[in-house]
């Protein structure tokens, strides 16, 4: 097996990083329910 993508959401910050760096797209990042999480630009 090869490299494997960790993912502790507990710990998320929300800065959609492992939206980006996922290489095979399993990943789909959405806003957090209510619209809490960081106020990004262009989201």
């Amino acid at each position: 097996a090869g490299p494997r993508f960790v993912i502790n959401a507990q710990n998320c910050v929300h800065c959609k990083t492992c939206d980006v760096k996922d290489p095979n797209g399993n990943i789909t990042w959405v806003p957090p329910e209510g619209g809490g999480g960081p106020n990004y630009e262009a989201m």
